[in-house]
């Protein structure tokens, strides 16, 4: 069995529990991984869509892993009670979606010990949901995968919370900048480049409203220039 470099980074984040719930688990490639490895004891692969858990029942059976593993079919979190599982991941969905159902689902999100999250957007929404909920992220790591940049964090409940993140550090992060993780960069670089020619196609349009959008993204520029430089470049 093979994972695409963006689930092996997620399935590498990862810790040892009794049970993980992989939600929005689309064919259970993750949850079957997770416990060939050893990772997971127990897997609960959850989806929304009667298709694609119809094919996560269809790999599970194929690594004959039925006494391991059964597939939920819920939205989000529904389907889970509090403390079903230690460990929940959620990878490959928007970050809006991600920040739902940690809201709708919070009683059974907060009963977990870590959150594995890889949201395609938004991150600075999702970071904010995960310290509201009294998470501490413990670790983030980025892939570059078919032209695509990817991003995940581990999140760990926690006595207290960790010292308050900035604006800048909620939309990019502490620890990939502190860690001055290359990939991260390029990715940072790569966003640097699309503002600054939005700032331009702004300039360019001259209208009331362009100048208002222009003065808002010229901060967002002038903070994401901020991540950038502790890069020491």
């Amino acid at each position: 069995m093979r994972l695409s470099n963006r689930l092996r980074m997620v399935a590498g984040m990862v810790p040892c529990c009794n049970a993980v719930a992989d939600v929005g688990c689309d064919h259970a490639y993750l949850s079957v991984w997770l416990l060939r490895e050893g990772t997971a004891r127990y897997a609960y692969a959850c989806d929304v869509r009667k298709g694609p858990l119809a094919k996560a029942a269809e790999t599970i059976r194929f690594f004959h892993m039925q006494e391991r593993a059964e597939t939920v079919l819920c939205d989000g979190l529904a389907g889970l009670r509090p403390g079903d599982a230690q460990v929940i991941v959620m990878a490959g969905m928007g970050g809006e979606l991600t920040t739902r159902i940690l809201t709708d689902g919070e009683e059974v999100a907060t009963a977990a010990d870590t959150l594995i999250l890889q949201p395609q957007s938004d991150w600075e929404l999702v970071r904010k949901r995960m310290y509201a909920m009294g998470y501490a992220i413990a670790d983030e790591q980025c892939v570059y995968e078919d032209g695509k940049y990817y991003l995940c964090l581990r999140a760990e409940r926690k006595g207290t919370k960790e010292p308050a993140y900035s604006g800048a550090e909620f939309s990019y992060g502490r620890i990939l900048p502190d860690r001055g993780d290359m990939t991260y960069l390029a990715w940072l670089t790569e966003e640097c480049d699309k503002k600054t020619a939005m700032l331009l196609r702004l300039a360019e349009a001259d209208t009331p409203a362009a100048a208002e959008r222009a003065e808002s993204a010229a901060e967002e520029l002038r903070e994401l220039v901020g991540v950038i430089r502790r890069f020491g470049v």
